[in-house]
């Protein structure tokens, strides 16, 4: 009854899921340090400068984000439109999936 084929293919299939599980690509961080450490060289100690003067780096940051909304703010919102529009979407077909719409 047991069919050699067929235990060798869920076998397969247990391995194939095991080892996908462990290649799988962690989740990035998304917070002001990852940021931070991808925009600024390596050479800047930018930890020690905002520790060291963090009222002109909070008035620094305000006016760079100033300067880039007024620049770009356009694109920007047009961005975050869309991607909240196609998370919205793809939520609303996970709960609405199913024999709802179905005649």
């Amino acid at each position: 009854m047991d069919d050699p084929s067929l235990t060798d293919a869920f076998e397969f299939e247990a391995e194939d899921v095991e080892r996908t599980n462990d290649e799988a690509v962690k989740p990035r961080r998304f917070d002001a340090d990852t940021i931070m450490d991808t925009l600024v060289p390596s050479s800047v100690d930018w930890r020690g400068t905002v520790g060291r003067h963090p009222v002109m780096s909070v008035v620094g940051v305000g006016i760079l984000g100033y300067l880039v909304g007024r620049s770009r703010g356009s694109m920007i919102m047009t961005g975050v439109s869309a991607a909240v529009s196609s998370t919205m979407m793809r939520q609303l077909g996970d709960v609405f999936e199913g024999d709802i719409f179905d005649f």
